[in-house]
């Protein structure tokens, strides 16, 4: 079987050329969800952090339009009726936002058993300085934002729906070389050639990815 040979791949995106600029954090939306006052948000937006808190969640669409999500495991997300409050709604809002970044947050010891629903959720005690905390959000911001981060993502959840490998493995080197080349420009990604071989939801999916990319190039 023919297999296709990339000529760009993520590691391409490792030369110093490549990686992130110095990130405007104005320009990145952060939700906060907390049933107590958050005591470094005026602190963490004099530094240039874009928050915005929020006392719970009673639906998930309130959370659509931000870049990063952190949110207590405890006290909040009464309305969905879990055991686990916010753990729970970490969990629903990561499987439906991939491409956003999460945290949770919280005090005190918390149920070993919420570990599993906090699966690729960076986790940050409550107690920590500004300048941890200042530290964390950065490192959400860049997951958000990164393109190797948001590659690796989509090929995970493009494989998981059994895209062809080799398909991926085409896409993945359009994508980069729109990055290196291209001067990120996703307007005709992915090109006809590749879309007549792709499924309608994958290519909803790329166009999602397509978007993510843009706002990454652009930093």
């Amino acid at each position: 079987m023919f297999c296709f040979r990339n000529k760009y791949t993520i590691s391409n995106l490792n030369t110093p050329t490549q990686k992130l600029q110095q990130i405007d954090r104005g320009r990145f939306k952060i939700a906060v969800v907390d049933n107590e006052p958050f005591v470094y948000e005026d602190r963490l937006k004099a530094i240039g952090f874009n928050i915005t808190k929020y006392d719970d969640v009673s639906n998930l669409d309130m959370l659509s339009s931000y870049n990063v999500i952190i949110g207590d495991i405890k006290g909040v997300g009464k309305s969905f009726n879990s055991e686990f409050e916010g753990a729970f709604v970490l969990k629903e809002l990561k499987r439906r936002y991939p491409f956003k970044a999460f945290a949770a947050y919280t005090g005190s010891a918390y149920d070993i058993r919420i570990n599993d629903l906090l699966n690729g959720v960076q986790i940050i005690k409550k107690d920590i300085d500004i300048d941890s905390w200042s530290n964390a959000i950065d490192a959400l911001i860049k997951e958000s934002c990164d393109p190797k981060i948001i590659w690796k993502k989509t090929r995970d959840i493009l494989l998981s729906k059994d895209v062809n490998v080799n398909d991926v493995a085409k896409l993945e080197n359009e994508y980069v070389d729109i990055i290196i080349n291209k001067k990120g420009d996703f307007s005709h990604f992915p090109s006809e050639k590749n879309k007549k071989k792709l499924s309608a939801d994958t290519i909803e999916i790329i166009s999602t990815i397509a978007v993510k990319a843009v706002l990454s190039t652009l930093i």
